[in-house]
């Protein structure tokens, strides 16, 4: 195509506004190229159930982009129009962009993490995990399950960008997207916490969750009902994560905020997690609750030695003080309560807890023998059992954690491939 050179014989009027106009219309025409976004192997690492409605999603975004683009630049050329209607026009635009812009980074980074073949099975377990630990509770409800997609990053704990959220303009994050820490990727049940999140925007859990802690713990204290009460968020997740993996998440759970006691007591009003130092003991507690004595209650009398409460601020040592002998009537309500997001059931009715006891899953494990780890079609039907009997494993045995963080690897790698 030839060239078009602007003539210059007239001096050219200057137009801020359309040059600025053309400018963010055409950086947002650009946005239509998802595979500049990323790669067709990072598209063709999703699983099918997840890519094209994503990526379908994400067009027609940013088609409505466009859209809006087009109709900007239609005010910016209307002469008719005050001046400082068509430049507002122009911020408006600007910022629309920037929003879309940052949604498709951030897809973006989370889809080139899919660069090789083992990452991308290894994700892709992660997908299927977090999808199968929803849809055991959703699906009966006649709640449908969102796609999941994973991704890996650094940093201590993991994240959800919650499906459903909004976004802009009325429009709603496609999928559920995970962050998955490098160091957890063999110990993942974080990723089960964070689809707890997921289950309790669409259930209503954190709000049926928090009245009932207010409800349940009054009689000690409006402060205290209303403390535990603005923690139900984090305990919802937690206590999603125990009922599928069992003293697997709570081992996990124990390594991530284990640290120096003035972090662990650490007490910020608005932080929606629990401290730390109580976090451990109700999954401990929840624990001696569903399998009896057993392996925690040793993580919990070396967690208390080793965090003392006089490393405690006063005001955080009074709210612990007074938590300590109600953990248990709390977790009971945890566990047993019943909510109408649940069809009136309670979380352990929804999900059977008792399958991520030791002995349970020693059962099932010696049941299958070594189909357990290689068969497919059982990984398939029953990742949450290989999730926690492994995860048990690398606890109760640490001298062999080697060999069961490489079966571990062995068989997410396996369902990682599996699934079309």
């Amino acid at each position: 195509m030839q060239a078009q050179v602007t003539s210059i014989d007239t001096p050219p009027r200057y137009r801020a506004s359309l040059i600025q106009a053309n400018h963010w219309l055409e950086a947002a025409r650009r946005l239509l190229n998802l595979d500049a976004l990323a790669g067709p192997s990072s598209w063709k690492g999703l699983e099918l159930y997840v890519q094209p409605g994503l990526r379908r999603e994400l067009q027609g975004t940013v088609e409505r982009l466009v859209k809006k683009g087009d109709a900007m630049m239609a005010n910016v050329q209307d002469t008719t129009l005050p001046y400082h209607h068509r430049t507002a026009a122009i911020e408006q635009f600007k910022r629309t962009y920037c929003q879309v812009e940052q949604l498709l980074d951030f897809y973006a980074d989370a889809l080139v993490t899919r660069t090789t073949p083992e990452t991308t099975a290894m994700l892709k377990a992660c997908d299927y995990m977090a999808g199968h630990s929803m849809r055991a509770l959703l699906q009966p409800l006649g709640i449908p399950t969102p796609a999941v997609i994973t991704y890996l990053d650094s940093g201590i704990g993991a994240s959800i960008f919650k499906a459903g959220m909004p976004l802009w303009d009325n429009l709603e994050s496609p999928v559920a997207a995970i962050k998955v820490t490098r160091h957890n990727l063999l110990r993942p049940t974080a990723l089960i916490h964070e689809a707890g999140h997921q289950v309790a925007h669409l259930t209503g859990w954190n709000a049926e969750l928090a009245a009932a802690l207010r409800i349940g713990l009054k009689k000690y204290g409006l402060q205290f009902a209303n403390s535990w009460a603005a923690w139900a968020s984090e305990i919802a997740a937690d206590i999603f994560a125990f009922v599928h993996a069992g003293f697997a998440s709570v081992a996990a759970l124990h390594d991530v905020v284990d640290g120096a006691s003035r972090e662990v007591f650490r007490y910020a009003a608005g932080d929606p997690h629990p401290i730390s130092f109580l976090r451990v003991l109700i999954g401990t507690e929840c624990c001696r609750q569903c399998y009896g004595t057993g392996m925690w209650d040793q993580m919990e009398r070396q967690w208390k030695k080793k965090h003392p409460l006089t490393a405690a601020r006063p005001s955080t040592a009074q709210l612990v003080s007074a938590s300590l002998p109600r953990l248990p009537e709390i977790v009971r309500l945890l566990l047993q309560y019943p909510f109408r997001g649940f069809g009136s059931k309670s979380i352990t009715q929804c999900i059977d807890a008792g399958a991520a006891h030791p002995e349970a899953l020693q059962r099932t494990a010696a049941a299958s023998g070594e189909a357990f780890y290689t068969s497919a079609p059982l990984l398939l039907r029953g990742p949450m059992a290989r999730l926690a009997w492994n995860g048990y494993q690398i606890i109760a045995a640490p001298a062999r954690a080697p060999f069961y963080l490489q079966q571990q690897q062995a068989w997410m790698l396996l369902l990682g491939n599996s699934i079309q």
